[in-house]
């Protein structure tokens, strides 16, 4: 919701500014077969989700 909420606030003063959620790549309840990949009990964000948001215009991974 927050992130939600700060996309659109953020899109209504200035539509062209990019925008990128910048949290860690976890998997959330999106994907419930992938938690085994999160790093030890790494959970609560979304990383697909969170990313899916309108007005998230890209999603970046470190590697």
């Amino acid at each position: 919701a927050w992130i939600t909420e700060m996309a659109a606030h953020v899109k209504s003063i200035d539509r062209n500014h990019l925008l990128e959620a910048g949290i860690e790549g976890f998997y959330g309840p999106s994907s419930p077969r992938r938690w085994q990949f999160n790093a030890g009990v790494q959970v609560g964000t979304d990383f697909i989700r969170n990313n899916q948001v309108p007005g998230i215009d890209f999603a970046t991974v470190h590697s």
